[in-house]
């Protein structure tokens, strides 16, 4: 049983039906007694001071705290009058806070840390549920009863502030505010959820995550910096790390967090995909189980390429007119006042919509504004660490006009192309040749397409570009450029073709990612991916219901266990990353990261990965960790028509610029200033359709 302390002389010795037995604790406006009811039952008593205003309207809200299921919370039984002061009473948990308990007896691990995170997320359900919000989630209002842990006092801030005139209203405990608490701006439930995220990072570290000992320190922190999740395993990490973003849109909701506590993550995908038809399950089928076409009686005539069905790559996402925001701190901080332990933020009395209308208009009502500043990294990033060399040679290549300039140090180098000329009927495919800075032609005309080159420099994969003339099933070639072996895959089945072909670090696999055509509206939509193993000559087709409107390819992950892509979901923001097994299994999400191009996402070590920035249109490139899904870096960019091609190093992005007549590949740093061009397409020859593809040495 938590410490009970004895009563004062100014105490009640009783409230309404039950008799007090002596105080838990007290706050800045209510002391909280353990009381016996009629029933000889313990229960919890909240009473205001005397100095409290809003009796009336205080109680009202009360009731409404009363339509919050009782699993996972204390329940609220019953409100009343003691002269003229409001009390509330709630049923009792015999246990600590976790607040006391991670002090006494240290951070929660493994599965107790599970049972926490996912009881208070479903007392967060059942609170939201009845449209009630929180607004002071911490360590001190989770108690650890015997039958699991209780959500205590929530909407008690809420009922407090009913009726108040003043322009300042209570917002809990420092460490635990979120940015738009400090902002001023209007509470919902996406509050609760940052709370929650800060309250487990303190479960499991003993730290509160934004404490720094003063409380300008620590407002600094909540609104600029971004914790160390390092403590908390994959499953609570990626959780976690969306519930503390600094935007409110880009925070779960207690459902969705929940079913991801649980392990259905899947029924969120399941939700979230809209396609037109309901996809496959993700299944592995291989083209041989396919049924096969009739075989001709005779060898088709050589196809015209000019006559072949040809579709671009789908384009990156178009510029529009969003200005890149500055990469500053919030200027309009709303002024903090320290009083009992708690801050105050001067605030306009906006209405607010409460109780269960609240819970309705949910997702569909206008967030505060964010932050300017995203979601900023708690690391400082120098200009530019480690800056490429000046470039010591130049040369141009055959087919198209690049000029291509390199230093024997770059880590990254142009090692294949295509070229697609449609007025002179020109299709041929290029790739550098060992050692050297001259490219030789592999394929043309009716063979021709993109080419890749595996990590090892063995094979040559050539993905057709131009195709279903001779066949009804699509292809990949690949060439062995040791022993000049070719040999062709099939994959998939028209309409289905597959684009963006990525190797596997360890060159054993070639990546695909199923696009749907529709030759109608001349559109192209992502459906799954096929693996193509060049040991055993076998593709494997798998279709998931990641359905995006033309963007997004699957590219490896770093360990090359799994497959990552990007999602699109009706929320904000708009795209996510999703992992996924070479079966199709679901693992891992990250809804709140933004729109994920394809190959080339993850950085030389694996450690981090590029995304076009979440509730953007182009104009910004967000880097991040892989291991905590926290924002590394906000990079700003020219124009929505930039498209990142991969990554130079750790600190330095490839990117294409098409800002003026002589297209670039240039070398970007973290801040968004170009550090050298690698390529440069003349002017004559920017026209036509190419795909150039880097790789490092």
């Amino acid at each position: 049983m938590p410490q009970v302390l004895p009563l004062q002389s100014d105490d009640p010795s009783a409230l309404g039906p039950y008799h007090i037995i002596g105080r838990l604790g007290e706050g800045g406006r209510s002391t909280v007694y353990l009381a016996k009811s009629p029933q000889s039952e313990h229960v919890a008593i909240k009473l205001l001071h005397e100095d409290s205003r809003g009796g009336d309207d205080f109680l009202a809200k009360i009731e409404e705290l009363r339509q919050v299921s009782a699993f996972c919370t204390a329940q609220v039984l019953e409100t009343g009058q003691a002269g003229g002061r409001p009390y509330v009473v709630s049923e009792y948990i015999d246990g600590p806070t976790l607040q006391a308990a991670v002090e006494a007896d240290g951070p929660l691990r493994g599965p107790a840390l599970h049972r926490l995170a996912i009881g208070t997320m479903t007392a967060l359900v059942a609170i939201h549920q009845a449209g009630v919000v929180h607004r002071e989630f911490s360590p001190s209002s989770v108690l650890l009863g015997p039958d699991g842990p209780r959500v205590i006092d929530f909407g008690i801030a809420q009922a407090l502030d009913a009726g108040v005139e003043s322009t300042t209203r209570s917002v809990g405990t420092p460490a635990y505010l979120t940015p738009e608490q400090l902002e001023g701006a209007p509470i919902g439930p996406a509050a609760d959820m940052f709370a929650w995220g800060a309250t487990m990072l303190f479960a499991a570290s003993g730290t509160a995550p934004f404490d720094a000992g003063s409380m300008s320190a620590t407002i600094n922190r909540v609104l600029r910096h971004e914790p160390d999740l390092g403590v908390l395993d994959d499953d609570l990490l990626s959780l976690v790390a969306g519930c503390l973003a600094k935007d409110p849109a880009r925070r779960p909701a207690a459902g969705e967090a929940l079913l991801r506590l649980v392990g259905h993550s899947q029924i969120l995908a399941t939700l979230e995909a809209v396609p037109a038809d309901p996809a496959p399950p993700a299944t592995p089928v291989t083209p041989e189980a396919a049924p096969q076409p009739p075989v001709a009686l005779g060898a088709p005539p050589p196809p015209d390429p000019s006559s072949r069905v040809d579709f671009l790559p789908p384009p990156p996402p178009s510029g529009g007119g969003r200005r890149r925001g500055l990469m500053l701190a919030a200027a309009a901080v709303a002024i903090a006042v320290v009083s009992g332990g708690s801050v105050y933020v001067l605030t306009s009395r906006q209405p607010q919509t409460t109780g269960p209308a609240a819970q309705a208009t949910q997702g569909t009502q206008a967030a505060p504004p964010p932050t300017p500043l995203p979601a900023p990294s708690a690391s400082v990033i120098e200009a530019s660490p480690s800056p490429p060399q000046k470039a010591t040679k130049e040369f141009t290549t055959p087919g198209i006009r690049l000029k291509v300039h390199e230093h024997p140090s770059d880590p990254v180098q142009l090692v294949s192309y295509f070229v697609q000329n449609l007025d002179d009927k020109k299709f041929e495919t290029y790739v550098r040749d060992p050692d050297k800075d001259t490219f030789t032609a592999v394929a043309k005309n009716a063979e021709f397409g993109d080419p890749t080159v595996s990590p090892d420099g063995e094979w040559i994969a050539v993905n057709p570009w131009l195709k279903f003339a001779a066949s009804s099933y699509d292809n990949v070639v690949f060439i062995n450029r040791r022993t000049g072996e070719r040999f062709s895959v099939d994959t998939l089945k028209q309409p289905l073709r597959g684009l963006s072909g990525t190797w596997s670090r360890d060159s054993t696999r070639y990546l695909l990612t199923v696009y749907e055509i529709d030759t109608k509206n001349e559109t192209q939509y992502p459906r799954g991916f096929v693996t193509v193993d060049v040991r055993t000559r076998k593709a494997t087709v798998v279709m998931t219901d990641d359905a995006r409107d033309g963007f997004g390819n699957f590219d490896w992950s770093p360990d090359g266990t799994q497959v990552a892509g990007a999602y699109e979901k009706k929320t904000k923001p708009r795209f996510g990353l999703r992992f996924r097994t070479l079966d199709g299994k679901l693992g891992r999400t990250l809804p709140w990261v933004g729109l994920v191009p394809g190959p080339g996402l993850f950085s030389p070590s694996g450690a981090s990965f590029y995304t076009y920035c979440p509730n953007g249109d182009g104009d910004a490139i967000c880097v991040w960790n892989v291991a905590s899904g926290n924002r590394v870096a906000t990079i700003p960019v020219w124009s929505g028509d930039a498209s990142v091609q991969g990554w130079w190093d750790e600190n330095h992005l490839l990117v294409y610029d098409p800002r003026k007549a002589t297209k670039k590949y240039v070398v970007l740093d973290f801040h968004g200033k170009v550090q050298r061009t690698l390529v440069e397409v003349d002017k004559k020859d920017a026209k036509y359709s190419q795909q150039l593809r880097f790789a490092r040495k």
